[in-house]
């Protein structure tokens, strides 16, 4: 796998393509980056695009399904290109498609948020939505991942902000990361060149995340219940950002964790802590994440920056942490 980190590197497309020489290529990507990148591409290569809506819901079996019957009206063959362009939605679903047509096909990615260059486009996982976050999906990795921080230029203040919601993450696994939150001034290509390798450091170890990958999903066992319990109105990040603060806050009750250190960074982004849902219905949706293995509440819990620790949780502590952030005055 091949994974590039440049300002301007977008316009290197051609080169890197060339180097596979695939039979044909199309492009994955939304309504919304149709306008903004789209032309980059074409400009560079022959392709043939495939434009969907814009928005999580898409992100499911029957777009999958769709994308597969217009690969094969344009013969499309095992030899052949897929590139996914955009953020994690696409750069997810276009994987996926990748990694099930034909048993695998080529396959490139352009994230083009912050949250899909430092996390969704890494490491190789894919996945649609089906009753739940990601519940289908393979691991497969790419040739090649191409982040141009530029295309963070046109990314909306919030998207920015919804990026950050995985790099606080980075900044709880990793003591490096940590220091540079603390004195953060803008983001640039070595901030997510850290991102990125730390997951890189993780996944090379665990692809299939039958262990140590696993930490990975620090925030997310939170995080997933209230995208589906919101019907996937909250964000991604934004979710992941409270899922993050009740982590710390288990942590805390079990182990001592110090949880004012998280609470403290998604302050700085303005990341949310709180939300206004029903706590058991949450509770629920934790139950069929796919990180229960055996129908058991997982977490990642920190017990120091740096450090974290894969636990079993009981449902009473859950529920009491759930119950003390719940904010009824918060609009999700």
């Amino acid at each position: 796998m091949r994974i590039i980190i440049e300002k301007g590197s977008i316009k290197k497309l051609k080169s890197i393509v060339d180097e596979l020489s695939p039979y044909k290529t199309v492009v994955i990507t939304n309504t919304t980056l149709e306008k903004l990148w789209l032309d980059e591409i074409l400009e560079q290569i022959s392709t043939i695009p495939i434009v969907i809506p814009d928005g999580e819901k898409f992100k499911s079996l029957d777009t999958a399904q769709q994308i597969w019957k217009e690969l094969i009206e344009i013969g499309f063959t095992r030899k052949s290109l897929i590139i996914g362009l955009g953020g994690g939605v696409i750069t997810d679903l276009a994987a996926f498609v990748a990694s099930t047509f034909m048993r695998g096909t080529y396959l490139g990615l352009i994230p083009t948020t912050l949250l899909a260059q430092v996390d969704a486009a890494i490491g190789g996982k894919t996945g649609v939505n089906f009753e739940g976050k990601n519940i289908i999906g393979t691991f497969y990795l790419p040739n090649f991942v191409l982040i141009d921080p530029e295309t963070l230029k046109t990314l909306p203040e919030v998207e920015i902000l919804n990026g950050f919601g995985e790099v606080v993450k980075y900044g709880i696994l990793d003591l490096r990361v940590y220091k540079k939150l603390k004195s953060f001034r803008e983001i640039n290509d070595e901030l997510i060149r850290e991102c990125v390798n730390v997951k890189l450091r993780i996944v090379e170890e665990d692809l299939r995340e039958s262990g140590k990958r696993r930490i990975l999903n620090l925030g997310h066992t939170v995080g997933h219940a209230i995208e589906r319990v919101s019907n996937y109105k909250v964000k991604h990040g934004f979710a992941v950002a409270i899922g993050l603060m009740v982590s710390a806050l288990i942590a805390e009750k079990i182990n001592g964790f110090d949880s004012g250190k998280v609470e403290e960074l998604l302050d700085r982004f303005g990341l949310p802590k709180r939300y206004n849902f029903e706590p058991k219905e949450l509770l629920k949706a934790m139950k069929i994440d796919k990180k229960a293995w055996y129908g058991r509440l997982v977490f990642i819990l920190p017990e120091e920056i740096g450090k974290v620790a894969i636990r079993e949780v009981d449902e009473k502590v859950v529920l009491a942490v759930l119950e003390a952030m719940r904010d009824d005055s918060r609009d999700n």
